[in-house]
């Protein structure tokens, strides 16, 4: 279900990638063309409510980054909120967990400055 911090996520995450579309099945929005990054509001860890999932791969070539140094920033970003998240075993992307606005600040600063075009 849609939450404060799911919305205060997918607001920033705007200001970083644009427009995203909402999944089909309603749990959430995914970001850039190929899909590179979902936010999710449903099926989450539990105390979380959010949680972003990157494909790092496309990420990092999009943003002329090596994937060591866009996995170490996402390890960070985990570190920071300190909430376990769910998998998904199709994807395996890593997520960040979201609990609460604090994170979604501390978060997105780490992420606005290393993912800038």
């Amino acid at each position: 279900m849609e939450n404060a911090v799911y919305d205060n996520a997918l607001t920033a995450l705007k200001n970083l990638f644009g427009t995203p579309r909402p999944l089909v099945n309603k749990n959430g929005a995914r970001f850039l063309r190929n899909g590179t990054i979902t936010i999710y509001h449903t099926e989450l860890a539990p105390g979380n409510e959010a949680e972003i999932a990157f494909n790092v791969q496309p990420i990092a070539a999009l943003y002329h980054i090596p994937s060591a140094t866009l996995s170490s920033l996402l390890d960070e970003c985990r570190y920071l909120t300190g909430k376990p998240t769910e998998t998904n075993k199709a994807q395996n992307w890593p997520r960040i967990g979201l609990a609460t606005e604090e994170d979604v600040a501390r978060v997105m600063e780490k992420l606005s400055a290393v993912l800038v075009k």
